[in-house]
């Protein structure tokens, strides 16, 4: 699974970023929606992220996940999006968050790049605290599935800003996947 690595970080008060262990004890609930959990929970073996995690580029963590209580891994339970390390600006693309509700929201639009050269991929789309970690999809059909280029890190009054995930998310992943169960 793939989230921004603030939203499982937690820093000591006055210690610098870098200082900050992953939390323990994260479960995962896809699907939720208004208290159900369709899918069953999932909870965290292991998070990949970098200790620099605030630099530009490497908000970004990868959470190997253990199965479920039935032994079925997330993918089996509910299928997977593909990833792309190669977001283009102009593409249409689609946010997925939960910001101050208790059910999945939705917002599309074009995407675009600050600055030249920059790690964070935008869209006109205002979602608002609690939307971190939430993916930027492209190429969604209709079968919603698609490939996860960005994962959300922040907003302002009219667009959220997303990490791409680029050659730093792609080695994270590379390690992961490359990772037995026991690793």
């Amino acid at each position: 699974m793939i989230t921004a690595a603030h939203c499982v970080r937690t820093s000591e008060a006055g210690e610098p970023a870098r200082s900050a262990t992953w939390d323990q004890q994260l479960y995962f609930v896809p699907g939720y929606h208004d208290g159900k959990s369709p899918y069953g929970g999932f909870t965290v073996r292991r998070v990949r992220m970098a200790e620099e995690w605030q630099d530009e580029g490497l908000d970004v963590a990868v959470l190997e996940m253990n199965p479920g209580d039935d032994g079925r891994t997330i993918s089996e339970v509910t299928g997977v999006q593909r990833i792309s390390f190669t977001a283009e600006s102009g593409t249409r693309t689609h946010f997925f968050g939960y910001p101050y509700t208790n059910r999945l929201l939705h917002c599309e639009g074009d995407s675009g790049r600050d600055y030249r050269g920059s790690a964070l991929l935008r869209i006109p789309c205002v979602m608002g605290v609690g939307s971190s970690g939430g993916p930027y999809i492209v190429d969604l059909d209709a079968a919603e599935a698609g490939s996860v280029v960005a994962v959300n890190i922040s907003g302002d009054e009219t667009v959220s800003y997303g990490t791409s995930l680029g050659s730093f998310a792609r080695r994270l992943y590379a390690q992961s996947e490359n990772c037995s169960r026991d690793c």
